[in-house]
């Protein structure tokens, strides 16, 4: 088993070029999709109808956030544990699987009943009622889409994932578009709920015959690892944590502002959602490597894999920002409209805080790797609550929708900028710590 970790950890450098392509167009793709799904929709409908969908969407992903366990980080440290070919990591795999889509469907069962209820006692109306079911449904279909991508790294198959990603969004883009043309906003939340159910169903069965090729068939009544509850526990909160903050800064958005600032701060942050995206399988790749180098107490590989990691995507990132500087306004006034050109100035802010993030991924594998996902979570923590109060604080002192997100993007920042020299400082006492 040994002997498969290490592989799949040390690939030769031509096919680890070639998962970061199949990865990188498969994540961007998603990401320019929709980003286009997005566009399609702003300039199809009005401000304020657009900022119902982007709200009931990010209404629906703060709700899966509070119910979705995300057992993929707990697949990818426990499942290589079990011995190869008993069937006793494709039976843990199983497992774990099977709760992701049980609570998923749990959670999403229970989300349609408190919409009903905030329906029929005038909570919310008609519309509104309407788009957070069609948004809980997409929502709910993909809360599993994390563990059976963690089938394919597990299996060293990620090039193949890449392929189905890109191909699964850009049937959901399809789809959302046909119902934004032949029904609205509310055509549009259900083409992307029938793309999300599609792309459930695909991941799924090739996640499973992945797992089952490598691991063997499963064995029933296989015990649960020692820690595993517990490490579980950190790391989906951590991510959970994560992948609030986008949502949650946009249900906030719309409390303290209106739908037209929940417009302008997703359209704001389209520029680094595609370069997040774009850089997203760095960590996806890292992860191996590091729990691989962690096990064997070599520390000094640590070190070099992540210095490595954070020259190449901090030259990058400057490269990319110096870059969009003289295109971001007439690139977002012909996607969106020539009034949404003003937004440039807020999406470069945005974008250089997604760039300063680049330059310390690793942070995201890197206390998984070493079994202490509690450092990512207390980070997470902290710099989720910053955001939300700092947004409140622009908000006040800004009267517009756009200087509201141009003094969030500032603040943003000059967090992130504290935030990756933190990480830094971190990073001899992790590895410290983990010897």
């Amino acid at each position: 088993m040994r002997e498969t970790m290490v592989r799949h950890a040390r690939m030769p450098a031509r096919r680890q070029l070639r998962t970061f392509v199949s990865l990188a167009v498969g994540s961007q793709g998603e990401g320019i999709l929709s980003v286009l799904s997005t566009i399609a929709l702003v300039r199809t409908t009005s401000a304020a109808e657009a900022g119902k969908v982007i709200s009931a969407q990010s209404l629906a992903s703060v709700w899966f956030l509070l119910c979705d366990p995300r057992l993929e980080d707990a697949a990818q440290r426990y499942v290589p544990l079990q011995r190869s070919r008993d069937g006793g990591g494709a039976a843990l795999f199983g497992r774990l699987f099977r709760w992701d889509v049980g609570i998923g469907a749990g959670a999403s069962g229970v989300g349609l009943l408190l919409t009903l209820a905030a329906y029929l006692i005038g909570g919310v109306s008609g519309d509104l009622a309407v788009l957070l079911t069609l948004a809980i449904v997409t929502a709910g279909a993909t809360s599993s889409t994390g563990s059976a991508g963690a089938a394919f790294a597990l299996t060293g198959r990620l090039q193949r994932l890449g392929r189905v990603r890109l191909w699964c969004a850009a049937l959901l883009c399809l789809l959302a578009l046909g119902g934004l043309l032949a029904g609205g906003p509310v055509g549009y939340l259900a083409g992307q709920a029938a793309g999300a159910l599609v792309t459930a169903v695909v991941l799924a069965r090739g996640a499973l015959r992945s797992v089952h090729s490598v691991y063997g068939p499963p064995v029933p009544g296989a015990a649960l690892p020692t820690g595993l509850v517990r490490f579980s526990a950190k790391a989906s909160t951590a991510t959970s944590v994560a992948a609030a903050s986008e949502s949650g800064l946009l249900v906030l958005a719309g409390v303290v502002g209106d739908p037209a600032l929940v417009t302008i701060l997703k359209i704001a942050s389209a520029p680094a959602r595609i370069y997040t995206s774009l850089i997203s399988p760095v960590a996806s790749m890292l992860q191996p490597r590091l729990a691989e180098a962690a096990a064997a107490g070599e520390a000094r590989r640590i070190k070099t894999d992540v210095t490595r990691s954070s020259l190449t995507l901090g030259t990058l990132g400057a490269g990319a920002l110096v870059l969009a500087i003289p295109l971001a306004g007439p690139a977002l006034g012909l996607a969106y409209g020539s009034s949404y050109a003003q937004t440039s100035i807020a999406a470069l802010l945005l974008l250089a805080v997604a760039c300063v993030k680049g330059g310390v991924s690793w942070s995201k594998v890197l206390p998984l790797a070493l079994g202490k996902p509690g450092w990512r979570l207390a980070f997470l923590t902290i710099e989720g609550l910053l955001c939300l109060g700092l947004l409140l604080l622009a908000a006040r002192i800004a009267q517009e929708p756009i200087a509201t997100a141009v003094a969030f993007g500032w603040g943003s920042l000059a967090l992130t900028v504290i935030g990756s020299a933190f990480w830094f400082l971190a990073l001899r006492r992790l590895v410290v710590c983990h010897d």
